[in-house]
């Protein structure tokens, strides 16, 4: 089938400036817009939305950023409470033989805010040095993973 529209490829050919105008524009840098990440928020203002919040500065950090880096939560000893009594109600958490609740929290790191209100064999990724103190006067068992 023939084409109705004929390309724009060829307008310019013939013509030594391609559309530049006189062979006196275009001549020297400043047609290019700037060098680098120049004229973002103005001639590449598109650019400057896809790529928003990309860079590292943009999220407030500085310095060497890890991106392989492991993030462990935190958890009081009060909140550690509320959690058990969540998971006994739920029947998540049973008791062992010497009579002490489970509770496994692999990626937590337990702090000593507050007082634990239960009896339990913890293990947690890491406990602070007064949580650890607090939960072995308690009556709890404490290891790490």
């Amino acid at each position: 089938m023939a084409r109705r529209i004929t390309s724009r490829k060829f307008k310019h050919r013939g013509n030594r400036t391609h559309g530049g105008g006189n062979t006196k524009n275009r001549r020297g840098k400043g047609n290019r817009g700037g060098v680098g990440r120049a004229g973002y928020h103005k001639h590449n203002w598109l650019r400057t939305i896809k790529t928003e919040g990309t860079n590292k500065k943009d999220k407030g950090l500085t310095g060497f950023y890890n991106p392989t880096r492991k993030i462990y939560a935190t958890m009081d000893l009060e909140e550690l409470t509320h959690a058990i009594n969540r998971g006994v109600e739920a029947g998540k958490i049973q008791k062992n033989d010497a009579g002490l609740l489970v509770v496994s929290l692999p990626k937590t790191k337990i702090l000593s805010g507050g007082t634990l209100g239960h009896k339990a064999a913890i293990k947690a990724y890491a406990f602070s040095a007064k949580a650890k103190e607090k939960l072995e006067k308690a009556g709890c068992t404490t290891a790490t993973e």
